[in-house]
Formats: structure tokens, C-alpha cells, sequence
């Protein structure tokens, strides 16, 4: 079963309590920030915080293998915080916490597998505890810090610092680098067409939505019917009716405001399918929109409008997926 991004959202609602309300089991690590937990039977992906896994194949092996080792057949708790931020995907970031209180990310970071990396904004109670992590492994020359071994080609030098100004506005999307592959795997022969591993619609190879997705969680395919045989349906044709924009706040605003139309035409249309149709537009509009304040907070952290643009934008983001309903 695919998990619905209801599922997803109710899951971070509830880790964002503290302390953490449940704990849920690992079913896999894809990747060296990256694990997959089980919700209500469903399987939810979810990125580390506060880690910066070196490119190099060897020292991101190092770490999968030691997250592996941490967390394999084992229920762990969830914690989340807006402050954490989310990754090139969308995906929140969070800390795990094994059944005797042990935080996962601080373990890493201490054995000198990731160096520390600030989120979008601090959060002091959970942030400066791997801060202090990151003290010891330097002083021990742990891992990324000793140049050897899976570290050998790595150069050791510190994540850059969030601002200390930095204000307190919504996740903000980083840019973070796709995953190598592991060696001798093949590479993904391309098609005209392809989806995002967990999303239920594709779209041409070339098209824009597709720009910002991790290579890795894309599946290709030679033609259309291959894609509805696979389960897939045609992209969402509010997509289309994006306006272009410029990278510039009044091209954000353009966006957000189509988003926002779309969104209250949804509600117009009462407890109905096409409702729920509308809904889906509004989703990938004001995804869009999301993208481009994202990339404008990054540029101006102080700017406090343009980071409550976001928040908002978020917020109705997130009303699209609640108020619709999910089979």
C-alpha cells in the first residue's frame, strides 16, 4: 500500500508533541538521512534533521550502514518541528528517538558519520544537543573528521550556520543533493514519460513539475498506456495553467494567488467529487508556489512578509490534502 500524504501530515502532527505520543516500527533505510516507519499500516518515508552526509559513495555507505545498525527492526519515536525543515522533496525532516530515549541523529553525528547541519530555523532544545555532538566527534576525530578510511576523499570542514537572526517562518526547502548510487548499479534508462516513486500521476519527462524531483524516486516509461498500466494517472491539468514566473516575489504572489482561486472554487463546490478534483489542483499550484517562496526565504531569511506568504501558503497547501477525501 502506497501511503496517502493524509497519513503523512496526521503522523507529524503527532510527532510534534513532546515528548514524543507513539513510537512506530522501521520498516527500511533507502538512504543514509532517510527511513521508512509504519503508520497505520501504511509506509511513511521520512528525512533526518540536522544532517549533512558527505557525497562521497564510501562515507554515505558508512552511514546508512551505521543508521541501519541503529534502527533495524525497531520502533522508534518521532519528533518534529517546523523549525527542522523539510527536504528537496517536501519531506519534513524529524529526529528519531529508540525505545530507550537515545536520539538516532545525535548517535550519527557523534560517530562522525554526518556533520551537523542547521535546520531553517532554531530550535535550541533540539538542535544544540547535536551542535555538541558534532564538539566531540571533531575533538575525537571521529569518522568524517579523522580523513581516513570511508573519509579518506572527505574534506572535514564545518556545515555552514543558520543565521542567528533567522526568523521564525515556515519549513523553507533546501536543495539537497541526490543520493549516489549504490556501486554496479545500472542507470535508469529514461523514457518519454515518468512519475515520482510514490505519487499517483506522470507527467513528460521534460516538464517542469518534474524539474525539482530527486532523480532517484523517479520511474520512467516508454509511453502513456505503460504509465496507466502502472496504476498512473495523467497530471492534474491546473498544471498547465501555472503562470510562469520570473523567480521574482511578485511571480510567487501570481502563483499563490491562482493557487488560492483554485482552493476556493474547491469549496464552492460542496461535498462533491469534483470538489475533491479541485482540491487536487490547488495541491499542485500551491506546491508550486511553495517552491518559489522557499527559494526567496532562502535569499532573504530576515524578510518577515515574505516568510508569512509562506506560511500561508503552506497552510492552504495543507487544507487542500485534509479537506479532501481519500480512498
Amino acid at each position: 500500500m502506497k501511503p496517502s500524504r493524509l497519513a503523512i501530515f496526521a503522523l507529524l502532527a503527532l510527532a510534534s508533541t513532546v515528548p514524543a505520543a507513539d513510537s512506530f516500527p522501521v520498516l527500511s533505510v533507502p538512504a543514509p538521512d532517510r527511513v521508512v516507519v509504519q503508520y497505520q499500516g501504511l509506509p511513511v518515508g521520512l528525512s533526518l534533521a540536522h544532517l549533512d552526509v558527505p557525497l562521497q559513495p564510501a562515507a554515505q555507505a558508512a552511514c546508512q550502514d551505521r543508521l541501519t545498525s541503529l534502527v533495524k527492526g525497531k520502533k522508534v519515536e518521532v519528533v518534529y518541528k517546523s523549525g527542522f525543515g523539510v527536504d528537496a522533496q517536501g519531506i519534513a525532516r524529524v529526529q528519531l528517538l529508540l525505545p530507550d530515549k537515545t536520539n538516532v541523529n545525535d548517535v550519527l553525528v557523534a560517530g562522525g558519520f554526518a556533520r551537523y547541519k542547521p535546520g531553517t530555523r532554531p530550535e535550541p532544545q533540539f538542535d544544540e544537543p547535536i551542535r555538541k555532538a558534532q564538539e566531540r566527534a571533531k575533538s575525537g576525530k571521529s569518522g568524517v573528521w579523522s580523513g581516513s578510511g570511508a573519509w579518506a576523499e572527505v574534506e572535514a570542514t564545518d556545515a555552514p550556520d543558520a543565521p542567528a537572526n533567522a526568523p521564525a517562518s515556515a519549513p523553507i526547502a533546501s536543495a539537497a543533493p541526490s543520493p549516489a548510487p549504490a556501486p554496479g548499479e545500472p542507470a535508469k534508462k529514461k523514457g518519454p514519460f515518468c512519475s515520482e516513486l510514490d505519487s499517483k500521476y506522470y507527467y513528460p519527462s521534460d516538464h517542469r513539475a518534474v524539474a525539482n524531483v530527486n532523480p532517484q524516486r523517479l520511474i520512467y516509461y516508454p509511453d502513456e498506456a505503460s504509465a496507466k498500466r502502472a496504476n498512473k494517472m495523467p497530471s492534474p491539468s491546473a498544471d498547465e495553467d501555472v503562470p510562469a514566473s520570473d523567480g521574482s516575489e511578485s511571480g510567487a504572489d501570481a502563483v499563490f494567488a491562482k493557487g488560492k482561486d483554485i482552493y476556493a472554487q474547491a469549496i464552492s463546490k460542496g461535498n462533491t467529487p469534483e470538489r475533491d478534483q479541485m482540491y487536487e489542483k490547488a495541491f499542485v499550484v500551491l506546491s508550486k508556489a511553495m517552491q518559489q517562496y522557499s527559494a526567496l526565504c532562502e535569499k532573504k531569511p530576515n524578510d518577515e512578509k515574505l516568510g508569512e506568504k509562506l506560511r500561508e501558503c503552506m497552510q492552504l497547501r495543507y487544507g487542500s490534502v485534509k479537506q479532501r477525501r481519500f480512498e
